[in-house]
């Protein structure tokens, strides 16, 4: 097996009301457990609002794409997924998470708005009781990933980590841009939570095309010196560049130190184009994990055995 971390986000293919068109839940998680993938981020979680949304949600309230999922601190989801997420752990699987916001949604300008409108805490708040509620009702996700994109609020933002934290959750950042943001809110943690951040996943598509690894590492040793970078960040590309684009992108990271693998976004996409070219999904997991494994090693990756 490689040593490095090997990621894929996956949005409603990993959910029994949204998999519609792609293929049962229960098949997605057989596949992906002999693809190579190391690491399964569900995504994308949104927390409720009740404003410039019709109709209104209530705050605080987390949803999975537009699926409610937690409400008042109950789990009120489709009751066969906290199963099928428990059992997503095994063969090459050995980590599962959960990402919170993405591109053109409110997330943490609605965190913001809680935190402010409360005193500057979620102490006491509906997010508060549905984020305790995730934790007892999914023990399997062992880290929240926060992808922000919206507003870029530090005190909101790393009190929201702190609370995560605090519930035994570990944290996974997913910039793009607006490095001091980060890089602050790394350094803020370290001081009350040290080691909770376990690494970041870099977009370098899209709005991240272009970002270098080691420019952001550099950045966090600048601000933290003593802080270890080695293998901390994981190089991300989209389906849009194919395989062959993965590849391309991943052995431009090759011998750099911070970066310990790479991920992919998204194993939707991967298994829409897989069925639509009348591909097994599973061969195409492995062909992007290979991508990965091929650019930042020079060898690829020995599939698993399907069963």
């Amino acid at each position: 097996m490689s040593d490095l971390n090997i990621a894929v986000y996956a949005e409603g293919c990993m959910y029994p009301d949204d998999c519609e068109g792609l293929q049962p839940v229960d098949e997605t998680i057989a596949q992906l457990q002999v693809s190579g993938f190391t690491t399964l981020i569900l995504g994308l979680f949104h927390i409720g609002r009740n404003y410039s949304i019709d109709p209104p949600q209530q705050m605080g309230d987390l949803y999975f794409n537009n699926q409610l999922i937690f409400s008042s601190g109950r789990y009120v989801g489709d009751p066969a997924w906290l199963g099928q997420v428990k059992s997503a752990l095994g063969g090459s699987v050995d980590q599962v998470g959960a990402s919170i916001g993405g591109g053109g949604v409110m997330d943490f300008q609605t965190l913001e708005k809680i935190f402010h409108d409360n005193g500057s805490t979620f102490a006491g708040t509906n997010l508060e009781r549905n984020v305790r509620a995730f934790r007892d009702a999914l023990p399997s996700v062992s880290f929240i990933d926060m992808d922000c994109e919206d507003v870029y609020d530090s005190p909101s933002f790393v009190a929201f980590c702190r609370l995560l934290a605090e519930l035994g959750f570990g944290l996974t950042f997913c910039p793009y841009m607006l490095q001091p943001f980060w890089v602050q809110a790394l350094a803020a943690l370290q001081q009350t939570h040290p080691g909770s951040v376990r690494w970041w996943n870099l977009q370098c598509y899209d709005g991240g095309f272009g970002n270098d690894p080691a420019r952001w590492a550099s950045a966090i040793k600048a601000a933290m010196p003593g802080f270890a970078t080695d293998k901390y960040i994981l190089a991300g590309d989209w389906t849009d560049a194919g395989t062959s684009g993965v590849k391309e992108l991943m052995a431009a990271q090759r011998q750099k130190a911070c970066v310990g693998g790479g991920f992919i976004w998204t194993l939707d996409r991967i298994i829409e184009t897989a069925i639509a070219d009348g591909v097994p999904p599973q061969v195409a997991m492995t062909g992007y994990v290979n991508a990965i494994e091929t650019g930042l090693h020079g060898k690829s990756a020995q599939p698993m055995r399907v069963r």
